[in-house]
């Protein structure tokens, strides 16, 4: 029979090898948190609101504690729950945290790792204590290849027990001898990352945030915040989402940007419900958001950050403009799963469907941002009127075919909205923008136009170079002028001759 042995290596991968970001471990335990406060909730031992989950960041000692009022875990599950890696039970369509393996996050970051946890109606609490520098310790020793991970966790876990009162119910994880490199036990690096990732609610001080959970609402989404509290010394104070009404766009110029409405956006799937829905704040779009705090659409699953604040910028044509906008996007669809990293869903159908209406709505923001631009600016806006004007005629006389004197005439145009484009006073990135795209159409007109004849047909041509057009042009030509009766024909065996002949690189093959 053959023996398959899962190495101790293993536990390298699963902690330091997949989360490489320190504060991932903030978000494993809150998101675990969050699961047992709404289980505590389905089960009647709790209603929303009461519910209290706090990290407690003690840099004098060291230590951080993240517990919560949640169920709890049953004094017979401790064990199996808490040291076995990916046999969770929980499923990824009703939990945040459901692979199994989030819980050991901490374990590159500190030397002890203590959960104790107590279940309702039972009068015990139970302790798992795991060394996690003789962890290190085991893992780094090469002298016997055969350790299996089982091997490794029973060496280095114990499991105590104490009394408990039996109405008593709640989780908590105990950091020991914090690696002070990692940054976990700075408080405004920690409260940043928290506000941005954790599922809190909006703050009292951002006015939209009661319209968006309105609107939301009212298009069926109820956004599952949680009361978490961070504690520092003498200190604890309510977290809650980074947004406000008023943010800086430039901060060098003292210029800052407000949002003026809400718009909700709703994206559906192929089976007739909603994939995700979100909301977009719509802001006079000053410029790229100078506040990483709030600046980009951010995405969620379980109102946790799936990402950052970049992992939108692929759906971006140019990724600066998602630093242009503000919002969320809340995917609800069952089929879009976390990724073990939670950096992004897994790549199945339903993420790239998702994605790929996305990019349709990164679209809509980007002409909302040139639109928005060329309003504040009336002389680039008449200038752009005056490009797109040109530019149909320009397009125009390129299908159809154009003499020598009328290309003349479109290009002297074309040059002169080139010459008004860049004349325009430019006062930030989205006019820049603007007039970026304008120039790159106005010289790809311009290019197109030296190519094109007074013959439609010939201009379709395109393994012909421009001076090969110009030749045919003048020996097309000279045969109509002949007023031969089968010039007709000999003109569409010319063309049909070079519209299917070898292009250059063919020939050097052959």
């Amino acid at each position: 029979m053959r023996s398959i042995v899962i190495g101790k290596h293993t536990l390298e991968s699963l902690t330091s090898g997949m989360y490489s970001d320190p504060y991932v471990v903030f978000r494993e335990y809150i998101q675990n948190s969050v699961d047992s406060v709404d289980e505590a909730i389905r089960a009647g031992v709790m209603t929303l609101g009461s519910e209290q989950i706090v990290v407690k960041l003690v840099p004098t000692e060291n230590q951080i504690v993240i517990s919560d009022n949640g169920l709890g875990i049953p004094a017979s599950e401790v064990e199996k729950t808490l040291i076995s890696i990916g046999n969770s039970k929980k499923s990824s369509e009703s939990s945040r945290g459901f692979r199994g393996i989030g819980r050991l996050s901490a374990l590159s970051y500190c030397k002890r790792l203590t959960f104790t946890t107590s279940y309702k109606g039972e009068a015990i609490a139970t302790q798992i204590i795991i060394d996690a520098s003789k962890l290190a310790e085991v893992l780094a020793d090469d002298s016997r290849a055969d350790v299996t991970v089982v091997d490794v966790l029973e060496s280095v876990y114990t499991t105590l027990t104490k009394p408990e009162k039996d109405e008593e119910h709640y989780f908590s994880v105990q950091l020991d001898g914090v690696d002070t490199n990692s940054r976990l036990l700075s408080y405004a690096e920690v409260e940043d990352y928290l506000t941005q990732n954790a599922p809190v609610p909006y703050s009292p001080d951002f006015v939209w945030g009661k319209e968006i959970v309105k609107r939301l609402q009212n298009e069926g989404l109820t956004i599952s915040s949680y009361n978490i509290s961070l504690e520092y010394g003498t200190r604890v104070a309510p977290l809650y989402k980074p947004y406000r009404d008023q943010f800086i766009v430039d901060k060098g110029k003292s210029i800052t940007d407000t949002v003026q409405d809400i718009q909700i956006v709703k994206i559906p799937n192929d089976r007739e419900t909603l994939t995700a829905i979100g909301w977009l704040g719509k802001t006079g779009y000053k410029g790229s958001i100078y506040e990483k705090a709030v600046k980009g659409i951010r995405l969620r699953k379980g109102n946790i950050l799936i990402g950052d604040h970049q992992t939108l910028n692929v759906v971006f044509k140019d990724a600066r403009f998602n630093g242009w906008s503000i919002g969320e996007i809340f995917a609800i669809d069952k089929l879009l799963i976390p990724n073990a990293r939670r950096d992004n869903f897994e790549k199945n159908p339903a993420y790239f469907a998702l994605f790929e209406q996305l990019m349709t709505l990164a679209a809509e923001i980007t002409r909302d941002i040139r639109a928005t631009s060329l309003k504040r600016n009336s002389l680039l806006s008449n200038a752009i009127s005056q490009l797109n004007e040109t530019a149909q005629q320009a397009a125009s006389a390129i299908d159809q075919g154009v003499s020598g004197v009328q290309k003349g005439l479109i290009t002297k145009k074309l040059k002169e909205a080139h010459a008004a484009v860049s004349n325009s006073m430019i006062n930030g990135d989205s006019e820049q923008y603007c007039q970026d795209i304008a120039f790159a159409e106005l010289d790809m007109l311009i290019g197109k136009l030296k190519g094109t004849t007074k013959y439609k047909a010939l201009n379709t041509i395109d393994s012909l170079t421009n001076t090969e057009k110009k030749i045919l042009e003048r020996v097309i030509y000279i045969i109509e002028s002949l007023e031969l009766n089968n010039a007709d024909i000999i003109i569409d065996a010319i063309l049909d001759n070079f519209s299917t002949r070898p292009l250059p690189s063919d020939k050097a093959q052959g």
